[in-house]
């Protein structure tokens, strides 16, 4: 059994075991390779968003499982006056090579929407690798310094504190800082669970920072 402050490599692992699930049979449902999984389990990887949304529809799963949150039985979607906050440094922290990620009120389950605060590592796109890619939409808010998006339909878009963008997130993209401090945002994704996600083309190299 995980909770709240379990890694994902535990919940991933805890998921995997209640349903004798190999490791091979975890990679063909979620399109994921046994390599990553076995990093992940092992918490010697993170994922993007886009892969955690894959890894949870392959599993079947709501994505804030993957964060350690329990799911209510019944039809959570016809719950009314749902409300969470965070305090000040809460969430579920996910570190990668381009952003650090802090997933937001991770205990509601089947949310509309997912918001994340999230600082921008990568400073160009040979350091960010291929573009990602996920369904529904995204928005963000430059909350501190500076940043460039890039996709692969627009040319980049510079913006600075204050400013926002609203896009197709199945359209490949990525975020660079241009400032001399790392830009830091908050995003909202929209991912309909009803959506399959858009089939990755490739995947970015994820590293583990302590």
């Amino acid at each position: 059994m995980t909770d709240a402050k379990s890694s994902l490599g535990e919940i991933l692992k805890d998921i995997r075991n209640r349903n004798r699930w190999t490791l091979a049979e975890v990679s063909s449902m979620t399109g994921l390779a046994v390599s990553t999984l076995s990093k992940v389990e092992n918490n010697q990887m993170q994922l993007t968003y886009d892969r955690l949304i894959q890894l949870a529809q392959g599993l079947k799963v709501d994505i804030v499982e993957l964060f350690g949150t329990a799911i209510a039985s019944g039809d959570t979607q016809n719950l009314l006056g749902r409300r969470t906050y965070n305090r000040t440094g809460d969430g579920r922290a996910i570190i990668t090579q381009n952003y650090d990620y802090l997933y937001l009120c991770t205990e509601i389950s089947k949310k509309s929407m997912v918001p994340i605060f999230a600082v921008v590592r990568a400073r160009t796109l040979e350091d960010f690798g291929p573009l990602i890619r996920h369904g529904g939409e995204e928005f963000f808010y430059v909350l501190d310094g500076e940043l460039e998006l890039h996709t692969e339909i627009y040319a980049p878009l510079r913006l600075k504190k204050g400013e926002s963008a609203y896009f197709d997130a199945t359209m490949g993209h990525a975020y660079l800082s241009v400032g001399e401090e790392p830009a830091q945002i908050i995003c909202v994704c929209s991912t309909p669970e009803t959506e399959l996600v858009s089939t990755l083309e490739s995947t970015q190299t994820i590293k583990h920072r302590d």
